[in-house]
């Protein structure tokens, strides 16, 4: 805890945080954070991948195949041809593109938000791009996918348990929801006001919606809503190779006031901020303080 205090106070001298913490995130603030920020993770998190989540590394070294790592996981659930697959939040396509390619004979369909070119991307021609919003799946039938997933991505929904109620309704029995995300351990009621503070700037600066982010929640409601067989399984070790390159990169962006000058000069504060989060995570999110990074498998 004395690192991430004293590193906050640093964070602090170049950043206004009590005004970033009275940010409220909605869908047009994703879609900025976005559009801004993409080059940054495509280019300095995945070395030119695409990849806008974390890596999971099972061996403790930091390589860019673990970006894939999400994709393989869910590859595992593609058994024969008439499995329909939907990502929530395809972004740069690493996931859906991945799939594609290895299952040349399933169709997929990718959602992500509209204003971002998403339908510009180039796509396998089995893979099926779709502008819009998880909040609201009306624009599919019930019973429409076998496998319905998504990484790092329903942590920006304002109401978590609506977006999993749209997901259960497009399912088709027996289905499978995978999401891969990260979570507080404890309830707010349990944080303390440094941990609550510190987990609110994780989120907030990368535009995440900070409500309703207990993994304890979240097994809640997706239960309450009659998924089956409720699977939670503690990745927190396997991203902390991808967490300790950033917080490499960025110490030197804290540690030389003047490189950090000429960024901000040119570069918009959607994309910098990223660094609150690259530099707080690494000492919060090991799944033993108060954050943790989890997959949550369930049938429907």
């Amino acid at each position: 805890m004395v690192e991430l205090s004293e590193r906050l106070k640093i964070i602090g001298k170049y950043y206004d945080l009590d005004a970033l913490l009275e940010g409220k995130p909605d869908n047009e603030v994703t879609e900025k954070y976005y559009r801004y920020t993409e080059f940054f993770y495509n280019r300095v998190l995945s070395h030119g991948l695409g990849s806008m989540h974390l890596g999971l590394s099972d061996d403790g070294f930091y390589k860019k195949e673990d970006y894939y790592k999400q994709a393989q996981y869910v590859s595992g659930f593609i058994d024969n041809p008439s499995i329909r697959v939907l990502e929530v939040g395809g972004g740069q396509l690493i996931n859906t593109k991945y799939l594609a390619k290895m299952f040349p004979q399933n169709q997929f369909t990718a959602l992500d938000l509209p204003n971002r070119g998403f339908l510009k991307k180039r796509a396998p021609k089995n893979v099926t791009l779709v502008e819009g919003d998880y909040n609201d799946l009306s624009i599919f039938p019930e019973n429409s996918f076998d496998i319905v997933f998504g990484v790092e991505t329903i942590c920006y929904a304002e109401d978590k348990k609506h977006v999993y109620g749209e997901i259960y309704r497009v399912l088709k029995p027996g289905g499978k929801l995978i999401v891969f995300d990260g979570y507080n351990m404890k309830p707010l009621n349990e944080m303390t006001d440094f941990e609550k503070r510190v987990a609110f700037l994780i989120w907030t600066s990368t535009r995440v919606n900070s409500k309703d982010m207990c993994i304890g929640d979240i097994v809640r409601y997706i239960e309450e809503l009659h998924y089956k067989n409720v699977e939670v399984t503690d990745l927190s070790k396997q991203i902390r190779p991808t967490l300790r390159r950033l917080d490499r990169i960025c110490t030197y962006y804290y540690m030389h006031p003047r490189f950090m000058k000429f960024l901000r000069k040119f570069i918009a504060d959607e994309v910098t901020m990223n660094s609150i989060f690259g530099w707080l995570t690494f000492f919060s999110t090991d799944g033993e303080k108060f954050g943790c990074y989890a997959r949550i498998v369930a049938t429907k």
